[in-house]
């Protein structure tokens, strides 16, 4: 036997793949190549005549179950497949909610309506909104706790994108898995701090995918024009590290550079893929990173953050909501915030920018706001050093550490807690408060409502039934001196799918605070009086659908005024623009009606004659 001798280029090992793609080849934005802006493409219709019936049937989209005509059925070559029955869409809701009501536990309720939007997502969507009232609840994301805590349990398809820190240098390729390519907004979380839960890894999927199914409900995006997506960069959660069940990246959570540089690819990778236009709404992220990150990226893409944002205008509008109770505009509250969560940092920041809009100095701005963390009034000489995030609001004043003393000092109209710290407003803060205004504002907006600050009960007890409470979740009514109080409900689902409606109709490509703050006034415009006699303070959330419509109309308006709309013309008729604009949850016709394209043929002079 003879050997052939290898030669040099043979005995050469193969060259690993550069997994940290040193080179920055696509990895900013002076090398970045676009290929594609989705913002341009209106009809999300796709063409029946790229599938078989049979296709037809498996796919979600397009799947009717028994609605399809006997036409439909033996023209697509689905006959025999399907029952012979045909049932129409109101039927087949009807069947969808005897089996829902007999189902007893959540997690069959939740695999149920997973199930059924993966078959039929037409039936599904049209089965939540004629029973909105019967879903709100499962929809709204202080309710979420248990699709969050169960997530490992409850995945079984996918729904969006998992994106890990080990994809570092091929988050382009992997995010161009996702089927669709017309994505209008990212829906994108790390699960470092997802409501009151806190870290819960991979689990904040749910919250993303829950906000997906919000979007199209509440703001009448198509499903496929949204991308829930879980950047997994690990956990701190030692209970996920350890439980054998976990979906997630098992190790602690990456920070710092690492961090920067995995999330700056992301940005990218975006950009290449969807255009400049496609919005990347960020939520449950830790309040360092969130804030750091808003303000990195929000003038070099439509960035916004739900949290920050969002969350923070619909406080903001309650307390404008509140005007007719309490007969005090925005700057003449005082306000003090409890804890440095992002909430608490949105809201401040949304106050200052009306206040400079209202014409006030900017030194007398930052009077009307003081914050309170663990450590006592936040102030410049204090022992502890203050949070990088409440630098602006720090102020000379001497430090006080118990906050019921804090308020006695300063006297404020508006408590706003979101510390995560439970019953941390005791009887002596409320009966403080109590004392500062006529009329004070509380928000205990920790979630979910057993971890908040303060009960609605004990609020109203100790302010003697005169204050104005808002929840961070829905929370029944309260009896108070044989009265009936409501408290208000600050929930992002009023105001966030219309904002990304009008942002996506318009589109922006950039998104100033002062959109917020525009989707804030109109929601303080909607509230009702009756709903004003219980001291609620928001409009009622089973008019959600509405109420976003208004918000949109209110942030679309808004883009072509301040020049930040790219879409023109302008239309003449905005909001008949908007409607026509709205995903159609209805069954369509597969089947075009037949018709002859030959010449007729007249075989007699009679009939000629006839015709004539």
């Amino acid at each position: 036997m003879h050997s052939k001798k290898l030669s040099k280029k043979s005995e050469v090992a193969p060259k690993e793949p550069n997994c940290d793609d040193t080179d920055g080849k696509y990895n900013s934005f002076e090398h970045m190549q676009c290929i594609q802006d989705t913002f341009w493409r209106n009809d999300m219709k796709e063409p029946p005549c790229l599938h078989t019936g049979l296709e037809m049937v498996r796919n979600s989209g397009f799947n009717k179950g028994l609605a399809y005509t006997t036409r439909e059925r033996q023209l697509l070559s689905i006959h025999g497949l399907l029952p012979v029955a045909v049932r129409s869409i109101k039927e087949q809701m009807e069947v969808c909610m005897e089996i829902f009501n007999s189902l007893t536990t959540p997690i069959e309720r939740y695999l149920y309506m997973s199930d059924l939007e993966r078959i039929n997502r037409h039936l599904f969507y049209r089965l939540m909104l004629t029973s909105l009232d019967k879903f709100i609840k499962e929809l709204d994301n202080s309710s979420a706790s248990f699709q969050i805590n169960n997530y490992s349990l409850l995945f079984i398809n996918p729904n969006g994108l998992f994106i890990t820190i080990k994809d570092r240098g091929h988050i382009f390729e992997v995010l161009s898995n996702w089927p669709h390519r017309n994505i209008r907004c990212l829906l994108v979380t790390d699960g470092a701090e997802v409501l009151g839960l806190g870290d819960c890894g991979a689990h904040g999927m749910a919250l993303a995918i829950t906000k997906r199914c919000q979007h199209t409900l509440f703001g009448g995006l198509h499903p496929d024009c949204c991308l829930p997506i879980m950047l997994d960069v690990g956990t701190d959660n030692e209970v996920l590290l350890n439980d054998p069940l976990y979906i997630g990246l098992r190790q602690h959570r990456v920070t710092g550079k690492e961090y920067d540089d995995f999330f700056d690819e992301f940005i990218v990778a975006v950009h290449r893929l969807y255009g400049p236009r496609a919005i990347i709404q960020c939520k449950d992220f830790g309040t360092n990173n969130a804030v750091a990150l808003l303000e990195r990226y929000r003038n070099r893409q439509c960035f916004i953050n739900a949290d920050i944002q969002c969350l923070a205008a619909c406080g903001l509008a309650g307390i404008m909501g509140a005007k007719p109770l309490t007969h005090k505009t925005l700057e003449q509250h005082v306000l003090l915030f409890v804890g440095d969560n992002y909430f608490n940092i949105g809201m401040a920041r949304l106050c200052m920018l009306y206040f400079k809009r209202e014409g006030l100095d900017e030194a007398v701005a930052n009077n009307l706001i003081w914050f309170c963390d663990e450590h006592g009034l936040v102030v410049k000489n204090r022992k502890n050093p203050v949070p990088n995030a409440l630098q602006n609001f720090a102020k000379r004043h001497r430090p006080v550490e118990h906050l019921a003393e804090i308020i006695e000092i300063i006297k404020p109209t508006v408590l706003v807690g979101c510390s995560g710290q439970p019953n941390s407003f005791t009887a002596a803060v409320l009966n403080a408060m109590e004392k500062s205004a006529e009329i004070p504002i509380i928000l205990a907006m920790t979630r979910p409502a057993e971890h908040a600050e303060c009960s609605a009960e004990d609020a109203f007890v100790r302010t003697k039934g005169r204050c104005i409470f808002i929840s961070g979740s829905q929370i029944p009514s309260v009896k108070y001196a044989n009265k009936r109080y409501q408290p208000g409900c600050c929930s992002s689902v009023l105001m966030l799918s219309g904002i990304i409606l009008g942002i996506v109709l318009s589109g922006m490509t950039t998104v100033p605070d002062e959109a917020f703050l525009v989707a804030a006034e109109r929601i303080s415009e909607l509230v009702w009086p009756e709903d004003l006699e219980m001291r609620d303070v928001f409009p009622p959330l089973r008019k959600v659908m509405c109420i976003n419509l208004q918000v949109a109309m209110a942030v679309f308006d808004y883009a072509y005024r301040r020049g930040l709309a790219t879409f023109f013309p302008q239309p003449e008729k905005p909001r008949q623009f908007v409607v026509q604009s709205l995903y159609k949850n209805e069954y369509r016709d597969y089947v075009n009606e037949v018709y002859c394209m030959s010449d007729r043929f007249i075989g007699t002079e009679e009939s000629r004659a006839h015709y004539k």
